[in-house]
């Protein structure tokens, strides 16, 4: 018998598989039902929308400043030893923010999350790296992409069935209990200090302070924009200024620098730029979207947050089951073009269908397919750019995984600034609207006048006529915020329809990515 014959490629271990697909997960499952929890946790912990967005803003900035020392402390760690201890800060934080009762103990929490979570994303990717260069590293692929999608798709069902039981608290304890899990395949798959670290650059105290005192100052400035532009406008452009100048001093003693901590010199080429301005886009609408829909569905159409976490969990999950498509078509048909159209055409179908509906609107008819489109654009987009943002950078390892840090780090600052424009434009917007509403029902209004006289002919049959005429003008009230905020939430979507139509042209007519 010849002993020649070619051996067959070994298996990709199942454990190396399950860090992959857990990484992804827990980060994206904990953001996710953070951002649909949004409005119930300021209440319980006594935040503003202001506060609530410092609080993303903070996470956001150390989240930043963690991902770029990244390289840095796997090189001095080792992979297993940092993924443990990543996986163990954010178990820490999630605990902190599950007992917390006021901002401060969430606020540290969150910081604590922000230390853990914020390079799960990059090390998952560059986890795949491990697995030889041939059809097996496509496994990793889907199991990157595999956790990133249900963790997408299950977090707004979780995070409703928490709140719809009082126990927003659970949330967190469900991360702890899932970063302490994913423990163990990373302690049976990653290497130690024995696995060679890609990169390792020096890390200095000046530089690093300026990127995240940087990245804070301007998505601070944008924050406080609203609330104090015409008192303090000199003030905001000043912080703006100075965080620019900060990003700015970090990237030049980058590109100076002997052993960069980035790399960012071999990160010039177009491909990859517009890759980053999609990606940034990408997660500016996760940010804005997984906080203003729950809010529109709940406040403004009167549903449970349970069926509203139900709802939003099935259109992702029809985004789940368009990408298990699309990585099918991929091999015959991998050119992106296409998939990048389908799915901002699908986005203006979410933002054109979300700005038709109305009080009376039907859960089944009206709103899931409007979030089936949703999660169409997020499950086809953001995998065909992951796939295609980075394939001028792979001959150079180290290049190559410095790219995936500065990606992920303009994903916390785009998920940081959807969740602020959201929560900024719509107090704006809902006050205007409100404004023009209760304007128009003033005393001597006609209609106002009859929609008074019978409910106040209701509440008479219960109440005495001073307590009846009460009443009635607080249920006019009620419907005036419900109808202020219907109108805020509809205005955004108008303008997320108008943006994927451009997006789809800029798509169809682009030469980046054919």
């Amino acid at each position: 018998m010849s002993t020649n014959q070619t051996s067959s490629p070994a298996p990709v271990p199942p454990a190396l598989l399950m860090t992959i697909g857990a990484l992804t997960f827990v980060d994206f499952l904990q953001n996710g039902m953070v951002t649909f929890a949004a409005t119930p946790i300021m209440g319980e912990i006594g935040a503003s929308p202001e506060e609530y967005t410092t609080v993303a803003v903070i996470y956001a900035s150390v989240a930043v400043v963690l991902i770029a020392l990244q390289g840095w402390l796997v090189h001095h760690l080792g992979m297993r030893r940092y993924l443990l201890a990543s996986l163990g800060a954010a178990a820490a934080g999630a605990v902190v923010c599950a007992l917390s009762v006021g901002e401060a103990g969430f606020l540290l929490g969150r910081v604590l999350m922000a230390t853990g979570c914020a390079a799960m994303l990059t090390s998952s990717r560059l986890t795949v790296n491990l697995i030889p260069p041939r059809p097996a590293r496509f496994q990793g692929i889907k199991a990157l992409a595999t956790g990133l999608c249900t963790g997408t798709a299950l977090a707004p069902w979780l995070a409703s069935l928490a709140v719809d039981h009082d126990g927003w608290p659970l949330m967190f304890w469900l991360v702890a209990a899932l970063s302490v899990l994913a423990m163990i395949p990373v302690a049976f798959s990653m290497p130690g200090k024995e696995g060679h670290a890609t990169v390792a650059g020096r890390a200095r105290v000046a530089p690093i302070a300026a990127l995240g005192l940087g990245s804070f100052l301007v998505l601070h400035a944008l924050q406080r924009s609203y609330y104090d532009f015409f008192t303090d406008r000199h003030l905001l452009v000043l912080y703006a200024v100075a965080g620019v100048v900060a990003l700015g001093g970090f990237v030049w003693s980058e590109t100076r620098n002997g052993a960069p901590l980035l790399k960012l010199g071999g990160m010039k080429e177009a491909r990859f730029l517009s890759g980053l301005a999609l990606f940034m886009f990408c997660y500016l609408m996760l940010g804005a979207n997984g906080y203003l829909v729950p809010l529109m569905l709940q406040r403004a159409l009167g549903h449970t947050w349970a069926n509203t976490g139900v709802f939003f969990a099935m259109g992702l999950g029809a985004g789940v089951l368009t990408f298990a498509v699309m990585a099918q078509l991929l091999a015959r048909w991998p050119s992106p073009r296409k998939f990048f159209v389908t799915g901002f055409l699908a986005l203006a179908a979410f933002g054109a269908l979300m700005s038709r509906l109305s009080p009376t609107a039907d859960a089944w008819t009206d709103v899931l397919p409007a979030l089936a489109c949703y999660g169409v654009f997020i499950m086809i987009v953001m995998p065909a750019t992951a796939m295609n943002t980075f394939a001028g950078l792979t001959r150079d390892p180290a290049v190559f995984a410095h790219a995936q840090q500065v990606k992920n780090m303009l994903a916390q600052i785009g998920q940081a600034l959807g969740i602020m424009v959201a929560t900024v434009g719509q107090q704006w917007l809902t006050s205007e609207h409100y404004n023009v509403l209760h304007a128009g029902i003033a005393t001597g209004n006609a209609n106002f006048e009859v929609a008074k006289a019978q409910l106040s002919s209701v509440y008479a049959a219960v109440a005495d006529p001073a307590q009846a005429q009460q009443m009635a003008m607080a249920q006019i009230s009620q419907l005036l915020n419900q109808h202020s905020v219907l109108l805020a939430n509809l205005d955004h979507f108008r303008v997320l329809a108008v943006l994927a139509i451009a997006g789809a042209l800029v798509s169809l007519t682009q030469r980046v990515f054919r």
